[in-house]
C-alpha cells in the first residue's frame, strides 16, 4: 500500500512514542511516502526543540520518496482547500497540501492529527 507519512506521525517516530511503534511497522511493510511540506514542519519542530534536523531529513530520504506539489494539484488545490475548510473549519493550509499530495498519488495518509480524522483514505495513529 501506498502511504504518505504525516509531519505528526513522522515526529511520534522520532520521539519514540507509542504510536511511534506503529510507524515504525508501517515503514517496514509499505510504499512510503514524505510531502515536501511535512519537511518544512520537521525543520521548524527541530530548531524549536533543538533536535538534528540533517538527522532526521537523512533517514526520511533513505526510507520514503519525497513529493512535492505537481501543477495539476495547484489547479485542484483551491477546491480541496475550500471543501477541507467547510468539512473541518481549522483545516490548516499545510494539511490541505498534504491531504492534497496523497490524492494525487493514491496514498493513505499515516497521521496523529486530528484535523484529518474525518477524511477518507486516513490511517489514525
Amino acid at each position: 500500500m501506498k502511504l504518505l507519512i504525516d509531519t505528526s506521525a513522522w515526529i511520534e517516530y522520532f520521539t519514540g512514542s507509542k504510536e511511534g511503534e506503529i510507524v515504525n511497522k508501517y515503514l517496514n511493510e509499505n510504499e512510503i511516502l514524505t510531502s515536501v511540506v511535512s519537511l518544512l514542519e520537521l525543520s521548524y519542530k527541530a530548531d524549536k526543540e533543538g533536535w538534528n534536523i540533517r538527522d532526521y531529513l537523512n533517514f526520511i530520504k533513505i526510507k520514503s520518496q519525497i513529493y512535492g506539489i505537481k501543477e495539476s494539484s495547484i489547479i485542484e488545490f483551491g477546491k480541496l482547500y475550500n471543501f477541507s475548510r467547510k468539512k473541518e473549519g481549522s483545516f490548516g493550509f499545510a494539511d490541505a497540501i498534504i491531504l492534497m499530495t496523497s490524492k494525487s498519488e493514491e496514498a493513505k495518509i499515516l497521521t496523529k492529527d486530528n484535523h484529518f480524522k474525518n477524511f477518507d483514505n486516513i490511517i489514525m495513529l
